[in-house]
């Protein structure tokens, strides 16, 4: 076992497809093999993950995972994994991988540019690579997805990564674009129009928290400072399984 599969481990158990039965379902009333479904099953334990249609195609973690770090060990700029917006059960998983040389600034603090793996085993996603960034000082997430490209493979075809080693290294070239965009924020003011629309895409929740921080400290001042108010609500408040939904929503509604 390699240095980088010692570390992810936990991501890479063994899974397989297992043949489904209908109980009773012959003229007999013995059980029926499925011709239209199939089961996803964790080979060390046993454990039954979910049922899938014949046409899923089953993509382990480690046909994902082990191609990318290859990738990762032949670029020149440093990388890690940040565990405070990974991880891994059994049905889905979601790896971060933060650049600490490819960063931008704010006037508050460095912003690094990451990168979000997905994978899953119950057909809520298929394999999707989200570039991103985090916050050096409060490491408050957030996913560029209307800025940087992004990479989705549907799971009912064959999963090929060969062309992502192009797609990390071009997205440095796009650091200034993203500072330029915020440069926007930080001069836009917050409406009414957009607190509207915060409100429909996030809910309630996130309006609540919004509100509550204005009467601790001070309205936002501009765009960019409500952009922090929910990218730290979703980084310190939202389970992980549910961040990466937030953060596309959050990347969508300011531009970013």
């Amino acid at each position: 076992m390699t240095d980088v599969e010692r570390r992810l481990s936990t991501y890479l158990f063994p899974v397989t497809e297992s043949a489904v039965y209908r109980a009773g379902a012959g003229e007999d009333g013995v059980p029926q093999l499925s011709k239209d479904y199939k089961a996803i099953v964790r080979q060390d334990n046993g454990q039954l993950i979910s049922i899938q249609r014949k046409t899923y195609k089953l993509v382990p973690n480690s046909e994902v995972i082990k191609p990318l770090m290859e990738q990762l060990h032949k670029l020149d700029t440093s990388w890690h994994v940040d565990s405070s917006h990974s991880f891994v059960d059994d049905s889905k998983m979601r790896l971060s991988i933060v650049f600490p040389e490819l960063v931008i600034n704010d006037g508050r603090s460095d912003i690094a540019l990451s990168l979000y793996l997905h994978n899953s085993y119950d057909s809520s996603e298929g394999v999707r690579m989200y570039f991103g960034a985090i916050r050096a000082i409060c490491k408050n997430g957030m996913v560029f997805g209307q800025i940087l490209s992004k990479f989705y493979g549907k799971h009912t075809v064959n999963f090929d990564m060969e062309h992502l080693q192009r797609e990390l290294t071009a997205t440095a070239d796009k650091l200034p674009v993203i500072k330029h965009r915020i440069g926007t924020l930080l001069e836009s003011k917050v409406d009414k129009n957009l607190r509207m629309e915060i409100d429909r895409r996030l809910g309630k929740r996130v309006t609540k928290y919004i509100e509550s921080q204005e009467q601790e400290t001070q309205r936002a001042a501009n765009q960019w400072a409500m952009y922090n108010i929910i990218t730290y609500y979703v980084s310190h408040l939202v389970r992980k399984q549910l961040r990466s939904d937030y953060q596309i929503r959050t990347s969508k509604i300011f531009g970013l």
